[in-house]
């Protein structure tokens, strides 16, 4: 037994499929279906009920356990001894919501390697929950993410601040309010009354994202019941079409801005409430009884960094 059988066991047990899993490693399905059969008969017993999809027996369940726990131990031990070496090499796995990593890893990235050109950067996009799981499985070795006040095992740090603000497009109002759609935008933005939009369709984001969470609580006070249009995991997708006029749309402000251009924008109507409740933290985190690690430290310092320039 060697890590390079555990490691493709792992890569097997997570994708419950031989063809998807010797497609990530980088090998034909004969060469990993090998592997895994020289581990069965050296631990005895089968670890794969080879159905569509692939289920884990007992034997792959039990042994599953200690191979989460040799890779992490594996892996920790490769990045104390990259730091001891003449170079700092090694994997940096990020865990980032769907929606923020389009608009902050790419450049992050390109300046984290401008340091560290030998640590290959793997980048995991995800629901929060998804991401805190990871964590906790040690299949990432830190999240970029909106974490909740509580969360045990995962020590945070902050990252940035941003806020949920309403968007409408200028021609959706005109459709709606006629005349009346400037007067109407002028009042949206000074008093922040979602009630004057009861007759404006809205685009919904899921429930379990924060600009979801938000919005609709955002909704339950003013007492609407929204006539949802259309409703999307992706936000990207929420924010293309409310530029396009099909509804208003609670959305990240970073994100908003990131996607669309200046020009786009004026063509928008921005409502940001003043009352505080739609700002939330985004923070990193990484799994807390883990010592520090020099690499981690250094891309959490050069994006802090690009956040105040």
């Amino acid at each position: 037994m060697n890590f390079q059988s555990i490691q493709y066991f792992l890569q097997v047990a997570r994708k419950r499929s031989f063809s998807q899993a010797a497609e990530e490693l980088f090998i034909t399905q004969q060469t990993l279906s090998a592997s895994i059969a020289a581990l069965e008969k050296e631990l005895g017993c089968k670890l794969f009920v080879r159905h569509i999809p692939l289920d884990l027996t007992y034997g792959g369940e039990l042994f599953l356990k200690y191979a989460k726990t040799f890779q992490q131990n594996y892996e920790r031990m490769q990045r104390d001894f990259a730091e001891v070496g003449a170079g700092v090499r090694g994997r940096l796995r990020i865990g980032v919501a769907l929606n923020r990593g389009r608009f902050l890893m790419p450049k992050l990235i390109r300046a984290f390697h401008e340091e560290h050109p030998m640590v290959e950067v793997v980048v995991t996009e995800g629901k929060n929950d998804m991401l805190l799981e990871a964590l906790h499985e040690g299949e990432i070795d830190m999240a970029i993410a909106d974490f909740p006040e509580e969360n045990r095992g995962i020590a945070v740090e902050a990252y940035y601040e941003d806020e949920i603000v309403l968007a409408a497009a200028d021609t959706l109002l005109a459709e709606c309010f006629g005349d009346g759609a400037k007067r109407m935008q002028t009042e949206l933005t000074h008093k922040q009354d979602v009630r004057l939009l009861s007759k404006v369709p809205f685009l919904m984001s899921s429930a379990l994202s924060v600009s979801g969470r938000i919005a609709r609580k955002i909704l339950r006070q003013a007492g609407i019941v929204p006539d949802v249009k259309t409703s999307s995991g992706n936000m990207e997708t929420l924010i293309e079409m409310c530029y396009l006029g099909e509804g208003a749309c609670f959305c990240p402000e970073k994100l908003l801005r990131s996607l669309l251009s200046e020009k786009q924008l004026e063509g928008m109507t921005v409502v940001r409430f003043s009352d505080g409740g739609t700002r939330y933290s985004v923070k990193f985190g990484w799994p807390e009884q883990e010592r520090e690690w020099s690499i981690r430290s250094d891309f959490i310092r050069l994006a802090k960094k690009a956040e105040t320039v």
